[in-house]
């Protein structure tokens, strides 16, 4: 059998952006609407959590749109 050499992979792992991007409008939208710090700090959570939804889920097999 032959055996395959694998290359490095090039591609950058951009998942980490999505949570940044979840946790801050996350934050601000929270913030706007309850018009508290407690409001920034749960809208932080839920866009972490829609944020690793998305990553988990949708984002896992479209690696030919990247």
């Amino acid at each position: 059998m032959e055996k395959h050499i694998e290359e490095p992979s090039t591609e950058k792992n951009i998942t980490g952006y999505f949570y940044l991007l979840g946790a801050v409008f996350g934050g601000l939208t929270g913030g706007y609407i309850q018009e508290s710090f407690l409001g920034a700090i749960i809208g932080i959570v839920v866009g972490v959590a829609l944020a690793g939804f998305f990553v988990g889920n949708l984002l896992k097999g479209r690696e030919h749109d990247r």
